[in-house]
């Protein structure tokens, strides 16, 4: 038995699927490797910023934000340290869906007003993040190249 059987035996039956993040697409919410995070059976319908963990169609395991929940029933989603979307992720590809995650030893649930409050602001301000990063990176190419 594989680990995806085994994964959606678990959330079949209403359990729960613990385990550590990895990557850096979803930071600064999650960290490389250091922060946890609790998968549960997703409801039939996802709605905006929730935390998917879905298998691809090449095969890979990802966990992005959805950033729209698109009139054909599929899915907006995309990193929150990244500036592409990815389109049309589809109801039969998603595992589960974070329930909470655990930062430097704190639970955070999902469903807290406070996290909500964040994934909003975090979603509005991603023209400026972008011009600034984009930028940050400009300069530091510039600076490599005239020293």
């Amino acid at each position: 038995m594989n680990l995806h059987t085994l994964i959606t035996e678990k959330l079949s039956s209403g359990g729960e699927v613990i385990f550590t993040s990895a990557g850096t697409s979803m930071l600064p919410t999650l960290r490389d490797r250091e922060d946890q995070v609790c998968i549960v059976r997703p409801p039939k319908r996802l709605r905006k910023y929730d935390l998917p963990f879905y298998n691809r169609d090449s095969g890979q395991y990802v966990l992005h934000r959805i950033v729209k929940v698109n009139a054909d029933g599929t899915y907006t989603l995309r990193g929150d340290h990244q500036f592409v979307n990815e389109e049309g992720v589809r109801s039969d590809q998603i595992i589960g869906v974070v329930k909470g995650f655990w930062r430097g030893g704190r639970y955070i649930p999902c469903d807290n007003p406070w996290y909500r409050l964040y994934c909003r602001v975090w979603w509005l301000l991603y023209p400026v993040r972008y011009v600034v990063l984009r930028g940050r990176g400009a300069v530091f190419r510039l600076r490599r190249r005239f020293h």
